[in-house]
């Protein structure tokens, strides 16, 4: 008894795990979204609360980044509307897994629209795949289904928190001709390469930051802070010849969505801007333009960290978005 009290105690799942718990699924099945979405949002603030260290770094990188533009009531209105909507995304990912196939098909046709589509279009039509970057941002869970149901050829590389996810994510994928590849397998890089070279559509995120290829020749700026560029989207770009695009799917509300595309052109020589860096500017100017849509704040925080001198402890909570695509690993 008493070992089972102090597993209890030390058991401490990252945001992930906790939301993806069995009950959570199971109500899932057959609870109204708007309810399922409210009880949600009551076991994040619960977890935040037990997990205060992890609440106060996303709130001092939050006020490091855009404290000095905000008056301070707005500051903490923008502080609960990101963590709404950090947990708005684990809904969107169980409603995605686990909700009724049928509905869940009907609302990725109704509820997503598509601006600057010709631009995928463009780029497949050159017959190399297409290297679609996005991040974690807006309704990222939704992307990959979005294109499947138009009948786009889209792979993802994916990391999956539970076992369970990983069985329905596979049931469901295979239904609309979504190919799903595990990170954790081997040889990941190589099935990439071999995804794009089958024309098509490679689904990644240019802001998982644990997973960066640090380049030290090249920098970047990202949202005020100078970081080691990353190398990984421009290695893959020079491997397999393919466009780049990149892919926002934006929360307009009332559960409606915007999948914007814009195209990366390919650096005309080698002192040109890799392809990672304009992707991230990509990203930056929609982070600027509507910062809750963002949820890294914690991981971007850790990352920052050294470069302010602070020493919180770092917290692992695994990947705020499992299913979508994850940097690809790089042997270069």
């Amino acid at each position: 008894m008493f070992a089972r009290l102090l597993s209890l105690r030390t058991w401490k799942p990252s945001l992930s795990k906790f939301c993806q718990m069995r009950l959570n699924v199971m109500l899932f099945r057959f609870l109204p979204s708007w309810f399922s979405r409210c009880y949600l949002r009551l076991l994040g603030k619960i977890y935040y609360l037990l997990n205060w260290k992890e609440r106060k770094l996303i709130q001092a990188t939050i006020t490091r980044i855009l404290g000095s533009d905000l008056e301070p009531a707005v500051l903490r209105r923008l502080k609960r509307r990101t963590f709404r909507g950090a947990i708005d995304h684990y809904h969107e990912k169980l409603f995605v897994a686990y909700s009724h196939f049928g509905r869940l098909v009907g609302f990725l046709r109704r509820r997503v629209r598509l601006e600057g589509a010709e631009a995928l279009e463009e780029a497949l039509a050159a017959g190399r795949g297409v290297i679609l970057v996005t991040g974690h941002y807006g309704a990222v869970e939704f992307l990959p289904g979005a294109l499947a149901v138009r009948n786009y050829p889209a792979t993802m590389i994916c990391r999956f928190q539970t076992n369970r996810l990983r069985l329905s994510m596979q049931e469901r994928a295979g239904r609309v001709g979504l190919e799903l590849v595990d990170s954790d397998g081997s040889n990941v890089l190589l099935t990439a390469l071999k995804a794009l070279k089958r024309g098509r559509i490679l689904i990644t995120e240019c802001d998982e930051f644990e997973e960066w290829r640090p380049d030290p020749a090249r920098q970047v700026t990202f949202l005020g802070n100078r970081l080691d560029a990353d190398r990984t989207l421009e290695i893959l770009r020079r491997r397999s010849g393919a466009p780049v695009v990149t892919a926002l799917l934006r929360r307009e509300g009332g559960r409606r969505y915007t999948l914007h595309f814009t195209p990366i052109a390919a650096p005309a020589a080698t002192a040109a801007e890799p392809v990672g860096i304009s992707c991230l500017k990509v990203l930056e100017a929609a982070v600027d333009a509507d910062p809750v849509q963002w949820y890294q704040w914690r991981k971007f925080g850790t990352l920052i960290q050294p470069l302010t001198g602070r020493d919180d402890a770092h917290q692992e909570s695994g990947y705020l978005a499992p299913e979508i695509g994850v940097s690809i690993p790089v042997q270069a």
